[in-house]
């Protein structure tokens, strides 16, 4: 009798690892259930909300911008400016004619002028004046009387380590509503890049940039956070120590919105390895989820993969959600797909924005 049932269990633990013959108690038993799940898809709707796709690709960042009210989302080649009630209201494509040059903050510079995504209609604003393109201005001319006269009397002052001059950074100033484009000198190094960020230092002295304060959103439930390379407090906390690093860290984020892993059904594997014999590693099939937002579900199903041999599925999906601070102002929440690879996906990558539609 024992050794029956070691035989069994050894069976069942040879196919669950090595085959794509799925014996989990879950989906036998539940197959009626899965097979009403809904594939995640570019509109679902249930109860009081609606998920809606908006980008087609993996890792986009969400940032929210509290002055405003806005949520801004940059997935290549686009920026997308979503309203507090979820609605798309903006789409600016980076196409070769847009002449890009880089994205700073909530304002996208271009060699033509710049669009500011927290105006009403996003448009572009030429420049009013491009000075020091030939680099005639000293140094010590620069920011007497240039930086110094601008920085004080402009209400957004941008810093850029990209222009279309080779080695050559700008500072953007926005006065009465005019945009002025300023070269620094050559061989300068008032704007330095340090990590990911740009900076100004004049005289020993940092200058802060002025612009419009932004957050990143948060999935609590993963404690990871919407910037592209999806950062989390694991990555964050060593390099974090006066938050100078990543400062939403220290935020509190609300936490309404779980995605619960159901199931896994595995459909094909790979067997990686130089002496692999053919013993899979990975498991790719469908994994079945709930989605629950104040007391009720989306029942959903999407790719998804796991490593052999009793390995967690690694479902890609995340909810981001705002700091709690700003939870008030808008009821959206964002659901994130970032499959990975090309191998077995189903093209369902992207950000899907949930709204509240109403009772």
């Amino acid at each position: 009798m024992v050794i029956s049932i070691v035989i069994i269990l050894v069976a069942y633990a040879a196919i669950q690892s090595g085959s794509v013959i799925n014996l989990s108690p879950s989906l036998l038993w539940n197959r009626a259930k899965y097979k009403k799940f809904a594939e995640l898809q570019e509109k679902l709707q249930w109860d009081n909300f609606l998920m809606y796709r908006v980008t087609q690709n993996s890792n986009g960042s969400i940032r929210y911008f509290p002055e405003k009210k806005f949520f801004l989302i940059a997935s290549s080649p686009y920026f997308i400016k979503i309203d507090r009630a979820g609605n798309k209201v903006f789409e600016l494509e980076n196409s070769p004619e847009l002449k890009f040059l880089d994205a700073i903050n909530c304002y996208v510079t271009t060699e033509d002028g710049i669009y500011d995504f927290s105006a009403e209609k996003p448009h572009i604003e030429h420049f009013a004046e491009i000075l020091n393109t030939d680099s005639t201005i000293s140094d010590k001319v620069w920011v007497e009387d240039f930086f110094g006269k601008f920085y004080n009397t402009s209400d957004a002052v941008l810093y850029s380590y990209h222009t279309e001059l080779i080695s050559r950074e700008a500072v953007y100033f926005r006065q009465n509503g005019k945009w002025i484009k300023l070269y620094t000198p050559k061989s300068s190094s008032f704007i330095y890049a340090e990590g990911s960020k740009i900076q100004c230092k004049i005289n020993g002295e940092q200058i802060l940039p002025k612009w419009q304060d932004e957050h990143f959103l948060k999935d609590v439930q993963n404690a990871t956070y919407s910037n592209e390379l999806r950062y989390t407090d694991a990555y964050i906390t060593p390099f974090n120590s006066d938050n100078t690093f990543f400062p939403d860290q220290k935020l509190d984020y609300t936490n309404k919105g779980k995605v619960k892993t159901q199931a896994f059904a595995k459909e094909t594997y790979t067997t990686e390895g130089y002496l692999n014999p053919g013993i899979p590693n990975e498991f790719y099939g469908t994994a079945y989820y709930d989605l629950a937002i104040e007391n009720t579900v989306l029942n959903f199903k999407t790719v998804a993969n796991r490593a052999s041999f009793g390995g967690n599925i690694e479902t890609y999906l995340h909810v981001f959600e705002l700091p709690a601070k700003y939870a008030a102002k808008s009821n959206v929440r964002f659901l994130t797909y970032d499959y990975s690879t090309n191998f077995h996906e189903n093209k369902k990558q992207g950000v899907y924005i949930i709204k509240n539609i109403g009772n």
